[in-house]
This record gives C-alpha cells, structure tokens and sequence, in this order.
C-alpha cells in the first residue's frame, strides 16, 4: 500500500467513477487513503476497479436520499467525504428555462449533495474529518446560458461557510473548477469543443483549459490540510480576474 499524508485515512468519492471524482479517487490513492468509490454506473465501477485493486467500489444513486442512508450506516464513519457528481443541467436564456427544466437540474446535483451532506452531519463523518464538494465556476460567472446550473452551485457553495461552523471541528470546503477537459463533454462535437477551449485558453491566464488532475489536486489539499476550512477554492486557471 502507498504511504502519504492520508496514510490509511478512510476516503469515500461520490461520482468517483469517472471525470474529476476518478481523478480525486486516484490521487487521494496516491496519498494512501483508503478509497471507496461510489457511483451510480457498473460498467465505470467496474472499469475503477480494473484499474485500481485497492479500491472500493460501490453502486449508490445519490438522489436516493434512503439509499444514501443506509449505504453509510452500514459503514464506520469515514475520514474524508468527497462529493463530485455532475448533472444534465438545463442550459439556455434564462426567458427560455421551463420550471420543469430549472427543477431538473436541481434535482440532478443540488439535492443528490444534499444527501450525501446530511450523512455527514448525521455522525458519518469522524470528528476530525473533512468534507469537500466539487461544485463549478459558474456559480460567480456571467455565462449567458448557464444560469440553472449557475443557481445549483450558487446554492451549493453558499452553504460552505455554515456547514463549517456547525459541522466543527469536521472540515467543510468547496473547490469550484472552471472549464475542465472531461469526457462529460464529448456529447459536444469535436471541432466545436476545439473552438471552445481555444477561446477559453485564450481567456484563461493560466493559457489552458482544466484537467481533471488539477481539481484533483486542488481537492486534495483542501483534505490533507487540517487548518483549511469554510473555503471555496478556485481551481479555474486564473479566469475568475478577466
């Protein structure tokens, strides 16, 4: 087994099997924590599982807030929860977006995190660990277009700094990724997801669009470091400035 700071430290990643939760799972490996990974695909867990033998798989369907109860007690409470699942959001004007559409997208990530939150505040977080939602740029952004998913991470990340005083001394974070290169966008076409990140590394100081690596990275910190808490760390390549 490797060795690292989270040397044997208990890690659950909901939306673990893909993107940047796989991306947080490998790496938190890396620092020897003992990763499960919970998703709600078996052809991705199973492909986690190929990859990585010193993980643990797990089907679980966030949404279901029943299901998110038991999966956790039947389980000591873990040392790091890590929440980073993605939702079909509804994009589009605002004048356009149906009830229906801003209801779904909601449904799809804001109340899935919920569920998972509420585990923690109910005793399955151990009292000196962290919990760290992956929520998205879009939340301070002016993207025409993207204003449901820009309220569910809004929503989302204005929780942080409450949870953190009421869940003390369990750490409460967020990281909040700009454009990340994952395989969530290959439903775009290929050369306008070309022309896309063109623009946005032209935009970006950093001069390159995210990879799930970096989120990763930046997940990790906000997990290893036992002084950091009641944060929302950008991880957008510097460009929240332009």
């Amino acid at each position: 087994m490797s060795t690292g700071v989270l040397n044997a430290q208990r890690a659950v990643v909901c939306g673990g099997s893909s993107g940047i939760g796989l991306a947080t799972a490998r790496a938190l490996l890396g620092q020897g924590a003992l990763v499960t990974i919970v998703g709600r695909t078996p052809e991705r867990l199973e492909a986690a599982r190929a990859e990585r033998s010193d993980v643990t798989t797990a089907r679980l369907d966030c949404a279901d807030p029943e299901a998110v109860a038991d999966f956790f007690a039947a389980r000591p409470p873990f040392d790091h929860i890590v929440i980073s699942m993605a939702a079909n959001a509804a994009l589009g004007p605002f004048a356009t977006l149906t009830d229906e559409a801003l209801r779904e997208t909601f449904e799809g990530k804001f109340w899935p995190y919920v569920n998972v939150i509420r585990a923690a505040a109910a005793g399955h977080l151990a009292e000196q660990g962290s919990l760290t939602l992956v929520t998205g740029a879009s939340a301070i952004a002016a993207a025409p277009g993207a204003a449901s998913l820009a309220a569910v991470n809004g929503a989302l990340e204005g929780m942080v700094n409450t949870l953190a005083v009421e869940l003390a001394p369990r750490r409460v974070n967020a990281v909040s990724p700009g454009l990340t290169d994952t395989a969530a966008w290959q439903r775009v076409p290929a050369e306008i997801r070309k022309d896309m990140y063109a623009r946005a590394a032209a935009e970006t100081p950093a001069g390159r669009v995210g990879q799930p690596e970096d989120v990763a990275g930046a997940v990790v910190s906000c997990v290893a470091n036992g002084f950091i808490t009641g944060v929302v760390l950008p991880c957008d390549g510097g460009k929240r400035l332009t």
